[in-house]
């Protein structure tokens, strides 16, 4: 008796250890089956609803419309900085983005948005154009700016072409 009551006890835990792994693994199963079933079934009901067709227009890429800008360089600038600075020179080029109607308006506007952007230039130091912030400080005042001059929302954005200091 004893040794089928060892043999009884031996058989359990090996199948105690087989229910622990197989019976998560077909819960997994069957509710995977049930996701995808329902997927299917509003799948079936969105095609009766709409036809091929709709189902096409569903899969189909949307093309990406991007607004039409024009961009227009502005001449390279070299300007002293603060004179209690280490760096004494900066030399920038910008872009401006903006609509193409507005070109031949910004054109016109050229010396005005020069003399601002050097203004504001000359007032800089190199603790203002630290980093990544910095640089979006700059070109958000300068768009800031030449909005100002040319009328709201003329200017869409400032570009950067180069940055030097020295």
């Amino acid at each position: 008796m004893n040794t089928d009551a060892g043999k009884a006890r031996t058989g359990t835990p090996g199948r105690q250890r087989m229910y622990v792994i197989v019976l998560p693994l077909a819960r997994l199963a069957l509710g995977a089956a049930a996701l995808c079933g329902v997927a299917a079934a509003g799948f079936g009901g969105y095609w009766m609803a709409v036809g091929p067709d709709g189902v096409a227009r569903l899969f189909e890429g949307t093309p990406i419309a991007e607004p039409a800008q024009a961009t227009l360089d502005m001449p390279e600038l070299l300007v002293n900085l603060r004179p209690d600075t280490p760096s004494r020179f900066m030399k920038i080029g910008v872009t401006l983005a903006l609509a193409p109607k507005d070109r031949g308006r910004v054109e016109q506007a050229m010396p005005h948005l020069v003399n601002a952007q050097q203004e504001f230039l000359r007032n800089l130091d190199q603790h203002d154009l630290r980093g990544s912030a910095g640089l979006l400080r700059l070109r958000d005042e300068l768009r800031r700016r030449f909005n100002l001059i040319l009328g709201p929302d003329t200017v869409s954005d400032v570009l950067l072409r180069s940055l030097l200091t020295q």
